[in-house]
């Protein structure tokens, strides 16, 4: 089985050189878009609906009229929405079959890069054990390799989402003894050895210090928690019929060309 890492999600994801399609892929962004994700899902929320932009977002809140819109531009959420990217903040709310839309600058887009992944999943130090026992398990299923796509900072190499993937490396190879590990992978794994404490690894990351820059830095001891939960999301899309219930308001219609794509994360685990 092959194991491979994606150090950030500036990819073209129809590069012949990375085939998302011959991959289950898990998603990590700790700082904190996966964090935030693994922590509604185990709050108990029932669906993520993720938005590639501001703007789609906003059209999805007139779509799922009860869900709460959440994320963030710059670390902060943008006008018009109800929360923002805080696991701190998630983990103290009852999220009891409540549906979210979500935007964040870099975890988001990350999944948008996997549609045409055998399954994506949402990977985090808060879940790190649970997720890469379903990583396995789907690969093994799908007969494929297992694709780690680090988020990054504005299409850079972010620490934090290494560091994680590294120890998904270690978790991985723990579990299955015939990984064949691409040079990304082992990269990530040395580093993962070498660091020692994942509150100080994620520490060193530049998505740490924008989190202080916005009066966040708290964030950071939920994010650096190992095995939290037992939880994880898998992507899906709406068919196109469900998708097209949502707009059948003829005066909402006009905002979109034809009945738009819509892609959500669905909780796994307990």
């Amino acid at each position: 089985m092959l194991l491979d890492v994606i150090l950030n999600n500036n990819f073209n994801p129809k590069s012949k050189h990375i085939n998302t399609s011959e991959y289950v892929c898990g998603i990590i962004d700790v700082i904190r878009a996966t964090t935030t994700m693994s922590v509604m899902i185990a709050r108990g929320c029932k669906e993520i609906v993720i938005a590639e932009n501001k703007t789609r977002a906003l059209s999805y809140k007139k779509m799922f009229k009860d869900y709460l819109l959440c994320g963030e531009e710059g670390g902060l959420p943008p006008k018009g929405f109800d929360f923002g990217n805080s696991p701190l903040e998630y983990s103290k709310m009852d999220l009891e079959g409540r549906g979210i839309i979500l935007k964040t600058t870099n975890g988001t887009k990350s999944f948008f890069k996997t549609l045409k992944s055998k399954n994506s999943f949402v990977v985090a130090l808060v879940n790190i054990s649970f997720v890469c026992d379903i990583l396995v398990s789907e690969a093994e299923k799908n007969k494929c390799g297992i694709l780690l796509v680090c988020s990054g900072e504005k299409n850079k190499i972010a620490f934090d989402d290494a560091y994680a993937a590294g120890m998904a490396v270690k978790k991985i190879m723990e579990k299955r003894k015939d990984i064949e590990i691409t040079d990304g992978a082992n990269i990530v794994l040395n580093n993962a050895i070498f660091e020692k404490n994942p509150l100080e690894a994620l520490k060193k990351s530049t998505s740490y210090r924008s989190m202080i820059g916005v009066g966040l830095g708290a964030d950071i001891n939920i994010c650096s928690m190992l095995d939290l939960y037992k939880v994880t999301g898998k992507l899906y899309e709406y068919s196109e019929e469900d998708a097209g219930n949502l707009i059948s308001d003829k005066s909402f219609i006009k905002h979109f060309i034809k009945v738009p794509k819509i892609f959500a994360i669905k909780p796994i685990g307990y």
